[in-house]
């Protein structure tokens, strides 16, 4: 792929929360133009009026006759894998939001068809952009890490095709799978999955999900993990900003960190540091990456959403199963072997 323009055209498939979240933030970025967008009639584009994109209701005829240089879909997971081969297909490249698929075949499909492209991909796993998290990661580089403890504490998903287990995965695959994600940047691959959930508090509501989990993780470094999360709570929870419902801890020896989405404390022997920073924001640094053709400033590339989906995947079939999910075994069973440790898959 030959350097893009000074002028970044985008298209964006999904004007729903996420699209019209990462349209405002594109708005802010100099020579980036939203040119288009496709969306169902039933939703409008009101934060993007200001830049005026056309209107299509049909992607295809979007990417016919629009010049773009970069791509973002935002739709319901379900469709994902179809539209996202499209664009790479085209050599556009792409912004894909969480969880990349709704199984290990699709999400490997993208993987290897990505693989073959030289274009600029990245899986809206926002936080690793954060750089409280990069400042995080790099004070327990080198450490080995025994304990992992998270948990997501949330309402009623506002959007349909998340509040519907079926249709959107669960709360597992869909939101908790952010502290998964950091979980494995800082402990490394999932060895095993063992996971329960509940309906209990919804269970007279129309409510067709878990409305509380938790999960165990081993890991191949030896550490484990205990990441827990519930959707019984008050609409009105992300207005009490008094309540950190987003927490990731992590402890080595004489050292424990904890992240929320708006900080970073570190504690050591008589000592506590606060790092308050909201700076490291996703769809800046993957313009920079288009911009500059630069796939090394990607931190949430193909491969690891993949990786991050199929513990999450792991996690629901263990809690259907009511067994331990070995990793290993879950990729031979859903793929026919491990991608990211088969030399046929690397060949």
């Amino acid at each position: 792929m030959e350097r893009v323009n000074a002028l970044l055209k985008v298209g964006m498939i999904g004007m729903g929360r996420m699209g019209n979240h990462h349209g405002q933030k594109l708005n802010g970025i100099d020579d980036v133009e939203i040119t288009a967008t496709c969306t169902s009639p039933v939703q409008n584009v009101p934060l993007l009026n200001q830049q005026e994109p056309k209107l299509y209701h049909d992607c295809d005829d979007m990417l016919e006759n629009e010049e773009l240089d970069i791509v973002y879909i935002c739709t319901p997971t379900m469709s994902h894998a179809e539209i996202a081969k499209k664009i790479i297909d085209k050599r556009l490249n792409l912004f894909l939001e969480k969880p990349l698929t709704m199984n290990l075949i699709d999400a490997w499909d993208l993987v290897t068809r990505v693989k073959q492209t030289d274009i600029i991909c990245t899986i809206g796993y926002m936080y690793r952009y954060r750089n409280i998290v990069n400042k995080m990661e790099k004070m327990f580089n080198n450490k080995p890490i025994s304990l992992l403890n998270g948990y997501w504490y949330w309402t009623v998903p506002p959007v349909s095709h998340i509040k519907d287990k079926d249709i959107g995965g669960g709360p597992v695959v869909d939101q908790l799978t952010h502290i998964i994600d950091l979980c494995r940047l800082f402990a490394g691959e999932v060895k095993s999955v063992n996971a329960r959930y509940t309906l209990n508090t919804r269970k007279n509501e129309s409510f067709n999900n878990w409305d509380g989990y938790v999960l165990n993780l081993e890991f191949e470094s030896g550490a484990v993990a205990s990441l827990s999360g519930t959707l019984s709570l008050f609409e009105a929870l992300g207005e009490q900003s008094m309540l950190d419902n987003v927490v990731l801890d992590v402890f080595a020896k004489d050292l424990f960190g904890r992240f929320t989405p708006s900080k970073l404390t570190m504690y050591t022997d008589g000592k506590m540091d606060i790092f308050e920073d909201y700076t490291g924001e996703i769809n800046d640094e993957f313009i920079k990456a288009c911009r500059e053709n630069n796939a090394d400033l990607i931190k949430s590339p193909i491969e690891e959403a993949m990786k991050t989906l199929a513990v999450t995947l792991a996690a629901n079939a263990s809690n259907e199963t009511g067994e331990t999910i070995v990793m290993d075994d879950f990729y031979k069973k859903e793929l026919g072997f491990n991608p990211f440790t088969s030399e046929v898959a690397k060949s």
